[in-house]
């Protein structure tokens, strides 16, 4: 009885603690092996980014196109996740984090291979418009 009273207590709380985030204006720097690596300005600023932070079920929905990433994101905490897909020897890897002060910090990482004009790195700092209607 204990067990399943623990049980119920954390899947309450980890349910509890779901959150979700809407994500524009992400503006930073990237850089591409296409061009040597050299960091320059980039950003998503006409995307829209749904984050929602909730242990193994957390996603990123980007709502201008209407695309779910083919990524597996796991919860860092309340308010971090990281991502990551892999496929033909290659691998992205993103970090989405929420600050309590209304900005959202994304990373990402992609190595690909087969593709080498691809593969970069990218940083960007966006806002946090609002909360999505779960």
């Amino acid at each position: 009885m204990i067990r399943i009273a623990a049980l119920l207590s954390i899947l309450l709380t980890t349910s509890a603690n779901s959150e979700c985030w809407i994500v524009t204006n992400l503006h930073g720097y990237g850089a591409m092996n296409g061009d040597r690596y050299e960091f320059t300005k980039d950003n998503t600023e006409d995307s829209v980014f749904h984050v929602t932070i909730n242990g193994d079920k957390s996603s990123v929905y980007e709502s201008v196109s209407g695309v779910y990433p083919e990524m597996k994101y796991t919860a860092l905490s309340s308010n971090t996740m990281v991502g990551e897909y892999q496929s033909g020897g290659g691998i992205t890897v993103e970090t989405w984090s929420i600050t309590t002060n209304k900005k959202a910090l994304y990373s990402k990482v992609m190595n690909i291979p087969g593709m080498q004009q691809l593969t970069s790195t990218k940083s960007f700092v966006g806002d946090v418009v609002g909360t999505c209607n779960q």
